[in-house]
């Protein structure tokens, strides 16, 4: 711990911003970015997703040769206009970024983004919002943290904080998943200021909580020198997620820590109720790892 200047994660060298659209992404470059300040020598890079259009079905090879050509072309020019205005944002940042670029298909892009997040620390994104690109954002996300093997660290829409990491509030559940996620995290944790453990209607149980939930991960994290000030069991009817939100808001955290959680179903990955209820509503950064 010592070891550790404060503000100064060491352990994250290699940071990956995931984008496709300059406006909409601007919370997770903004996040990426005080992230990489906090880091001293550390990389940045961005990588520019282009999704491509499915193949249309048709009976004429053709007529679907014909049609497709022109949606990829359209997509491609769009996409290509986006990324400039995405390298013209890069250019305005005090961090240097190395800007990549990769299209697919669609229904493929999440896996693309797991590969690129693989040869990086941390994977950065923007939270899903409303409107058209809601499901592909999902995908993109769902990609990275089901298939990369790493974190990834989501933005909320509007976010413009100027570091992350200071008060963090960790979502624990004593399950595989939670573990995971903490370990991810433990570049944040060695330098927070404040760390609250939160419990959802918790159990004592063998395996699992223990005789005091929530006890025992509070004792791990004291032992590795976290600051921890809080251990909260919350109840009263909520969700898990709303539960997990409202307390973080209300210990003004700048950043929620829990275990990314999926189901097989039809063959996709989906998220679970609790991941995705908090995915799509939290305005507070989400660092989420499988």
């Amino acid at each position: 711990m010592s070891a550790v200047q404060k503000g100064d994660i060491m352990s994250w060298k290699d940071i990956l911003v995931i984008v496709s659209e300059a406006e909409a992404d601007e919370p997770a470059l903004a996040l990426a970015e005080a992230l990489a300040a906090q880091c001293s020598g550390c990389h940045l890079a961005a990588a520019f997703l282009t999704p491509l259009p499915d193949e249309p079905l048709a009976y004429e090879p053709t007529v679907v040769a014909g049609v497709w050509a022109e949606l990829l072309g359209r997509a491609r020019k769009e996409a290509e206009a986006e990324r400039k205005k995405v390298e013209a944002r890069l250019k305005q940042s005090e961090k240097s970024c190395e800007l990549r670029n990769a299209e697919a298909l669609s229904r493929d892009l999440g896996r693309v983004a797991a590969v690129h997040a693989r040869y990086a620390d941390v994977a950065v994104m923007t939270r899903p919002s409303e409107g058209s690109g809601v499901e592909l954002r999902e995908e993109i996300i769902e990609g990275v943290l089901f298939h990369s093997g790493r974190p990834a660290l989501i933005a909320p829409p509007g976010w413009k904080g100027k570091s992350i990491g200071k008060r963090v509030v960790v979502a624990w559940d004593a399950s595989r998943e939670a573990t995971r996620a903490l370990s991810e995290a433990k570049a944040l944790l060695e330098t927070a200021e404040q760390i609250t453990v939160i419990t959802v209607d918790a159990k004592p149980k063998m395996f699992g909580h223990g005789d005091q939930p929530g006890a025992n991960i509070a004792g791990h994290l004291r032992a590795a020198g976290c600051r921890l000030r809080y251990v909260t069991w919350i109840s009263m009817g909520r969700s898990a997620s709303l539960a997990i939100l409202e307390e973080a808001q209300a210990l003004d955290a700048d950043l929620v820590v829990m275990g990314g959680y999926a189901h097989s179903r039809l063959r996709e990955l989906v998220f679970g109720g609790a991941t995705r209820e908090l995915l799509r509503t939290t305005n507070i950064p989400l660092l989420m790892a499988h």
